[in-house]
């Protein structure tokens, strides 16, 4: 597919070229690397890449390069397990898993002790498909993206303990709707979920707080 065509891969130049300092762009796909690969390197970034079948000498060059000269690091799931890369303070998820765990760990790379900067997330999406519907959920109804890192297993906790993940809910939901009303309907009814689970978490967490706040204070005042 050519740039011209290519709405995301406009978007994408359009961020890269306005943040203009590192930044980490996550995708799903192996294909998806290559083409944006191609697409930065005509424009003429340096690109390091990243991704699940490279060896871990091949992955740890490519880390090392990102942090002394590639300003994008290009990178799958694999990036987004295990390693910290706090001298970085941006991502865009090209693509969204449609796991918001997977969506965490990716920005728990750069959002993490260590990181001294404020940290941007930008999410590209295509219109009416399933990426747009999980986005208009985790942002709209929940806020993730302002959550604390390990906050979001706390609140899908109560899916993850009825062994339907947000995942399998997405897929029932997308496969199950038999028309464009019934599967708004439908999504919302699952944010509308999300959203008490989330004020569920927040109440939980408040008198938490309070409790060991207390405790804490006592201590300190001993």
């Amino acid at each position: 597919m050519k740039y011209e065509e290519n709405t995301k891969g406009k978007e994408l130049m359009r961020i890269i070229d306005n943040f203009d300092d590192k930044i980490i762009v996550f995708t799903k796909y192996k294909t998806t690397i290559e083409f944006l690969e191609k697409l930065l390197k005509q424009q003429g970034y340096d690109i390091a890449i990243f991704h699940g079948g490279m060896t871990r000498k091949e992955k740890e060059n490519q880390i090392e390069y990102f942090r002394k000269e590639a300003q994008v690091l290009i990178s799958t799931e694999a990036g987004g397990e295990g390693r910290n890369l706090q001298f970085c303070n941006a991502i865009i998820n090209y693509d969204l898993p449609w796991n918001p765990m997977a969506i965490e760990q990716r920005i728990g790379r750069i959002h993490r002790v260590g990181q001294k900067r404020d940290v941007y997330i930008f999410n590209l999406e295509a219109k009416n498909t399933i990426e747009s519907y999980i986005l208009d959920i985790l942002d709209k109804k929940i806020n993730m993206f302002e959550l604390v890192v390990g906050e979001v297993d706390m609140i899908l906790g109560d899916l993850n303990d009825e062994n339907a993940g947000f995942d399998d809910m997405i897929m029932d939901i997308w496969a199950s709707s038999q028309d464009k009303d019934e599967l708004n309907s439908k999504m919302d009814e699952l944010g509308n979920k999300l959203l008490d689970m989330k004020n569920k978490y927040t109440k939980i967490k408040n008198v938490d707080e309070e409790i060991f706040g207390d405790l804490f204070k006592a201590e300190e005042d001993k």
